[in-house]
């Protein structure tokens, strides 16, 4: 019974995961414009645009090559591979003994370099370059993200995400001021990738294919969301096999800390603004220092033990 309790949440938590992306981008989009002072567009919105695309024959191109034509479906199909690995409202999922954090990352590594391939194979240049820029911004941003993982399984004792999420929980991540110098880290690189995400297959793409190019970034996006949920506010997840009564708490909860940070995120986007390029590269070498940093506070604070 707890085994067909846990795969009915992972399945659940896939449908969430795949609903919840579109309408993340939307409040985020909508709360972003309040803040400037605009009135801004419907939540619903990126959901027409799918629904809109998806109808769409796209046309075919004779530079393209069959890169072009399957990226996007193998981009889409990796995100949610990584999606499908973080939690949402549950814990202790069918799929909970994959979630090793190094899988999630390379995942979403994976997708993103699909997505650089399609554009740089489509043999246009406004895709071209915007794939060379999110190639270089991937640089120092995923080594960050590795050497993070790295310190974030030094603290807790082992890569598995609910293994993380259960030591946060209990008794915090130490040392404290390693665990604080990494989620300031990551909150780095999610800004990063959220002000700078696109990796020019959306301008290369169109009918099915920009609508499956745009569904991976948000659904990228709320993966970002939920890790650093997991990691700075471990508390009030179900438990797989407790069945529905403790989800519907565990929805509650997933969907309150999702606003909290889909509004500190429109925050910071509409005070800051969108990054440049150059800019974008900056902040991220500084989470990948951040990074580091926090990997060499674990080790010295091991070493002293």
């Amino acid at each position: 019974m707890s085994l067909l309790l846990s795969l009915v949440a992972q399945i659940l938590h896939l449908a969430l995961m795949i609903a919840a992306a579109p309408l993340a981008a939307g409040v985020s989009d909508r709360l972003e414009a309040h803040i400037s002072g605009r009135s801004g567009a419907s939540v619903l919105l990126p959901w027409r645009d799918l629904v809109r695309l998806s109808r769409k024959t796209p046309a075919e191109t004779d530079s393209g090559s069959v890169v072009l034509r399957y990226a996007p479906c193998a981009a889409l199909g990796i995100t949610l591979a990584a999606a499908a690995l973080t939690p949402s409202f549950s814990r202790s999922m069918a799929l909970s003994p994959l979630a090793d954090i190094l899988v999630i990352v390379s995942l979403l590594t994976s997708a993103r370099v699909a997505m650089v391939l399609a554009a740089l194979d489509a043999g246009a240049p406004d895709p071209g370059l915007a794939a060379q820029q999110s190639s270089a911004l991937a640089v120092p941003a995923e080594a960050a993200l590795i050497v993070l993982a790295l310190a974030v399984a030094l603290m807790a004792g082992g890569f598995n995400l609910d293994l993380i999420m259960g030591q946060a929980r209990d008794g915090g991540l130490s040392p404290a001021a390693a665990s604080a110098v990494g989620l300031a880290a990551l909150l780095a690189l999610a800004f990063v990738d959220d002000g700078f995400s696109h990796t020019g297959l959306d301008r290369a793409a169109a009918g099915n294919g920009l609508a499956m190019s745009r569904l991976t970034l948000w659904l990228r996006r709320l993966v970002w969301l939920d890790l650093i949920g997991a990691l700075a506010l471990p508390m009030g997840y179900a438990t797989a096999g407790a069945g529905p009564l403790e989800w519907c708490i565990g929805l509650a909860c997933w969907g309150g800390k999702l606003g909290v940070l889909i509004l500190l995120l429109a925050a910071a986007r509409a005070t800051l603004g969108r990054l440049a390029a150059r800019r974008s590269a900056e902040v991220a070498g500084l989470a990948a220092l951040l990074a580091v940093l926090a990997a060499v506070m674990v080790l010295a604070s091991a070493r002293m033990a």
